[in-house]
């Protein structure tokens, strides 16, 4: 079943060393404690991503009349920033969040993904505990760390390819990686409510960035101490476990030194899939995040109170429904009755079609507020079955370079993010039903050709260029 044990040959035993009789005191399997501390690892990239987002509602004085551009008014916790201000600081981490997905799949394939990914986290923790430092000194500094934000965050989901071609199996891959991605809309609905409560509470805005920042220091101890760059260099881990992860297409990372197959990666239809699969899935998900709250609000009338509570819904539900379809996905692989690529555009399916009628149908549903919130809930809630679609294809494809694959896919499918809120601004000057009516069916267009380019141009099978050989991997395990 697994093309890596398809000879069936005895494999040699290895020479035990001191470090393995640590392996018979581990209890729990290391995997899940990498699926674990990874899930809690973009728990934190989305959450440093949408903090400002939540807590410049509090950090602007929106009764000052003049729109000063100065740094800070009489009271140093609310700053005189004009719309063209605050544009510019929650735009900055876009702007540097684009500039490393593909360096960062190239890096982390040639020096591994787990201190790239965790060095770049703490970074980013750092940056969360200065922010309001930075914010009381000039709007310029607060926005050149979001800048640096943005920078250190584009790494995460190449990086965290190239460990979870490591480190999950392949009847565990689903699973593990929807797991893993959905951290970041926990990490998305943790943000709304705490930031929320802080805004309003004594602690005031800066305690959202000082909770958040702490919490990603003790996580970089924990992720530095607990995981490891593969199986095979984990002193924890048991050996069974270990045999279990290699023999079943996880194991020990490509060679440092190996030439990555550039021509055949660019001149392969399903990579070119999976890049126009991401412009377009983000254009409807950006749509939706991003847009929905001020739809609530100017078009529905509704109250922050409310809006507030609706918005972390579709975040709960695109990930419990991510996770029964990733789990099912694993199961009918397990059963090998139906070929992988087709579980996956099934799943392909679910996530773009439902989502496509729903977005279709909130401008007819007008100011009726629980239809349109219903229909907002069903969009996103359908769109977690991509986890075990688009996002688990690049490992399919080549789990020896799938950092690489998903740095070029993650680095053009970010372009929506400059494009949806150019979009939104000239199309909705006047803030009416009919002028929001063409962003959502243009949301709904993007999303049914999502399907068609995903079923027409992406695989999930393995790709010639997508495994390094590794004849000596293969004499490798232990007898007991």
């Amino acid at each position: 079943m697994f093309a890596e044990n398809s000879d069936k040959k005895p494999l040699e035993p290895i020479e035990r060393d001191e470090r393995f009789r640590l392996r018979s005191f581990s209890t729990i399997p290391m995997r899940y404690v990498f699926v674990g501390l990874s899930f809690i690892g973009f728990f934190l990239v989305y959450s440093f991503k949408a903090v400002l987002s939540m807590a410049i509602v509090a950090m602007v004085n929106d009764k000052d009349d003049h729109h000063s551009i100065s740094a800070r008014n009489l009271d140093d916790s609310k700053f005189n920033w004009n719309d063209a201000i605050k544009n510019n600081l929650l735009g900055s981490f876009f702007y540097g969040y684009v500039l490393t997905q593909i360096p960062a799949g190239i890096f982390g394939n040639k020096y591994g993904g787990k201190w790239i990914f965790s060095v770049c986290l703490l970074i980013a923790s750092i940056c969360s505990l200065l922010s309001p430092i930075a914010a009381r000194q000039s709007y310029l500094f607060l926005m050149g760390l979001r800048f640096v934000q943005g920078l250190v965050e584009g790494v995460v989901f190449p990086c965290m390819n190239t460990l979870i071609a490591q480190w999950m199996p392949i009847m565990e891959r689903t699973r593990g990686s929807t797991i893993i991605f959905s951290g970041s809309l926990i990490g998305s609905v943790f943000t709304l409510q705490t930031t929320s409560y802080f805004n309003d509470s004594q602690w005031g805005w800066p305690a959202s960035f000082y909770l958040l920042g702490t919490i990603g220091v003790i996580w970089f101890v924990l992720f530095a101490t607990l995981v490891y760059e593969c199986p095979e260099s984990h002193p924890y881990i048991s050996l069974e476990e270990r045999n279990y992860i290699v023999e079943n297409g996880g194991g020990k990372r490509a060679d440092m030194d190996v030439k990555i197959p550039y021509r055949k990666i660019l001149t392969s239809i399903p990579v070119y899939g999976l890049l126009l699969t991401n412009f377009l899935q983000n254009w409807l998900m950006l749509t939706l995040f991003l847009y929905m709250p001020t739809y609530f609000k100017d078009i529905l009338r509704m109250s922050h109170k409310q809006i507030t509570w609706i918005s972390g819904l579709p975040h709960l539900g695109c990930a419990m429904f991510g996770w029964l379809c990733s789990y099912l996905t694993d199961w009918l692989r397990s059963k090998g009755h139906f070929p992988i690529t087709f579980i996956r555009k099934i799943n392909a399916f679910i996530a773009y079609l439902p989502p496509a009628l729903c977005v279709a149908l909130i401008p007819l549903a007008g100011r009726n507020q629980p239809l349109s919130c219903l229909l907002f809930v069903l969009a996103s809630t359908f769109g977690g079955a991509c986890f075990s679609a688009f996002n688990s294809t690049h490992v399919d494809l080549a789990p020896d370079f799938a950092g690489i694959l998903m740095g070029f896919s993650n680095g053009f499918g970010n372009i929506p993010g400059f494009l949806v809120p150019l979009t939104v601004s000239l199309l909705t000057k006047k803030k009416t039903l009919e002028s929001w009516s063409s962003i959502f069916y243009i949301a709904s267009i993007t999303n049914l050709l999502t399907f068609l380019v995903y079923a027409l141009m992406c695989t999930a099978e393995l790709q010639p260029w997508g495994r390094v050989e590794r004849e000596k991997e293969k004499k490798r395990i232990e007898k007991y």
